[in-house]
């Protein structure tokens, strides 16, 4: 659970960017290094291919159904699916970033930049993901709740990372936005929930690293 705090904690350092100091100084290195992601500057177009646009309204009760859950399992497998190797790097290097003792704004360029040559494999998986989610019917945002309710549900909280509009607040020069910090909701939820989550543990931890870059 540290190091996923370490994790969560980099990107809340991508949309904590121009304060004072090492934020102001961090703000335009990471300006920088996302102009050099030629890839990256479709992708808000890409995502608003995503055929339901509607607001999500979560159920009363705050947890996702059996049919939500395997939804998420299958977007996931597509994209993963479609990555191949690349989804194991993608991986790799989240596991090697979690590793590091301290994170410091200062080191949030470097990071970014040393996925520079993995930006058209994530953009690949974005395509993928957004294919399945038509696939499905699924809206982006409702997405984003199946996936945050269910690593939730195995004691995993996941920051809500929005690639899309750090990509659009770079190009229009405007300092990124502050991502959501979602708190895992294991306290409240259901056995029942837990219980079925629990199988696909391994498939979802898996592909944590995907979905800490919002795939």
């Amino acid at each position: 659970m540290k190091k996923l705090a370490i994790g969560c904690a980099v990107l809340m350092l991508v949309g904590m960017v121009g304060a004072a100091g090492a934020s102001y100084y961090a703000y335009h290195k990471v300006s920088s290094a996302f102009t050099q992601f030629a890839e990256l500057g479709s992708l808000p177009e890409i995502e608003r291919a995503v055929k339901n646009q509607r607001p999500y309204e979560p159920p009363a009760t705050g947890e996702p159904s059996a049919a939500q859950i395997e939804h998420l399992l299958e977007v996931q497998g597509t994209v993963r699916t479609r990555l191949g190797a690349r989804a194991d790097e993608i991986e790799h290097r989240y596991q090697r970033l979690l590793a590091k003792d301290s994170v410091t704004a200062v080191d949030v360029p470097e990071l970014v930049s040393a996925y520079r040559d993995l930006a058209a494999a994530y953009m690949d998986g974005k395509r993928a993901q957004v294919e399945a989610l038509n696939g499905a019917g699924l809206s982006l945002e409702e997405y984003r709740w199946i996936r945050s309710q269910t690593y939730g549900a195995l004691g995993m909280s996941l920051v809500e990372v929005d690639v899309s509009r750090i990509v659009e607040d770079v190009k229009a020069g405007r300092q990124p936005t502050t991502p959501a910090t979602r708190p895992p909701p294991t306290a409240s939820a259901s056995p029942a929930l837990r219980a079925q989550v629990e199988p696909h543990r391994k498939a979802l931890e898996a592909n944590v690293g995907l979905a800490f870059f919002g795939l």
